[in-house]
């Protein structure tokens, strides 16, 4: 179910036992050829893809756009939130729906800037005053490791933000939006052996950099090698496992 979509009184019947589905995503630089709203964009088409599969187990609320991005703010058009902000629309809107009667909730992130203050939101929010709640943070590329490695051609280093992963996804679901023109390759020649060097190659310690000394106009990756059937490949991997993660919520094993 899109909450969205539906009246108040559709609200009120529906089973407590759904799974409430928040997606978060940003608008930040996305390089030059994909928009800031990519991290929004597509978030929101994982969760609608999510609903499609599975509707009568899943509500998904609206799209929170405004993530962290304090590190993308040297590029025109950057949006950001404080921490302290993010945390709270979080945490309200869980409260919301958690006032009408649901229990389970699902922190669906889009966003590299956003994934730790996910985390601390969850763990807030179970151990907030009233009822108890399950709530789990799921940042999507999370849940597709083993699965990325047979579906990319970049190397290590190819995806990062705006790279072959985003930019996949977004010649699948809003290919009007990419300037393939503007595809071009970017990213650090040098880092410390301790950092992140793609997204599925997370570094060993924190620390946060602005994109402007890590990238040429804005990119980390390589664009080039993603295509609309690898996107496609990438959004069914990604809502197999989220439907895998809402069955365990469900039966408690999660």
């Amino acid at each position: 179910m899109l909450l969205y979509y539906l009246t108040w009184q559709g609200v009120a019947k529906l089973d407590r036992r759904m799974v409430v589905v928040v997606p978060f995503g940003a608008v930040e630089q996305h390089s030059h050829h994909l928009p800031l709203g990519t991290d929004a964009i597509l978030t929101e088409a994982i969760a609608q893809r999510l609903e499609q599969r599975m509707p009568e187990q899943v509500l998904v609320l609206p799209t929170v756009w405004l993530g962290c991005s304090r590190h993308h703010m040297d590029f025109a058009g950057s949006l950001s939130a404080d921490i302290e902000t993010f945390g709270k629309v979080g945490e309200d809107l869980v409260g919301s729906m958690a006032e009408h009667g649901f229990r389970s909730f699902a922190l669906l992130n889009g966003h590299g800037g956003n994934i730790n203050k996910i985390s601390l939101m969850a763990e807030k929010l179970r151990y907030r005053r009233g009822p108890p709640l399950k709530v789990v943070g799921i940042t999507y590329w999370h849940l597709i490791a083993e699965e990325i490695r047979a579906i990319r051609e970049s190397p290590l280093g190819g995806m990062g933000h705006a790279c072959e992963l985003e930019t996949s996804l977004m010649l699948a679901t809003r290919p009007e939006l990419v300037r393939r023109e503007r595809m071009e390759a970017d990213g650090p020649t040098l880092l410390s052996r301790f950092e992140g060097r793609d997204m599925f190659a997370p570094g060993v310690v924190s620390i946060t950099k602005p994109f402007k000394e890590l990238s040429h106009h804005g990119g980390m990756g390589d664009p080039t090698t993603a295509s609309a059937e690898k996107g496609e490949r990438i959004f069914a991997a990604i809502v197999s496992k989220l439907a895998e993660v809402v069955r365990e919520m469900q039966s408690g094993a999660l």
